[in-house]
């Protein structure tokens, strides 16, 4: 698939309607991604408060991985998960409702 033209002043990819297939679309064609944002969200804080539960209510990813952690209940290895935040378009949905995360695989 070739790579679409770039916008020198935005640097996004360039969405030519007339050229545009819609059906082709996915979250990772250049068109999309391009436009998605990105935020990176850290956690911190002491033992037992939440932390990892946050993060799996963000991802759905459960960050408790290993044999000790899971004996002790606890996260002792530092983890990473994706999630991808998305926006209804219905006027009618207020916020906070009107958003949903999903984890990324």
């Amino acid at each position: 698939m070739a790579q679409p033209a770039v916008d020198k002043e935005d640097g996004l990819a360039v969405q030519d309607l007339e050229k545009l297939d819609v059906t082709k679309l996915t979250p990772l064609t250049p068109e999309v991604i391009s436009r998605q944002a990105t935020m990176n969200v850290g956690t911190i804080g002491h033992v037992a408060h939440g932390k990892s539960t946050v993060v799996k209510g963000l991802s759905g990813i459960h960050t408790v991985k290993f044999k000790k952690e899971k004996e002790r209940n606890i996260t002792i290895k530092l983890g990473y998960a994706n999630a991808k935040i998305y926006k209804c378009d219905d006027p009618e949905i207020e916020a906070p409702d009107c958003y949903r995360s999903f984890g990324s695989c």
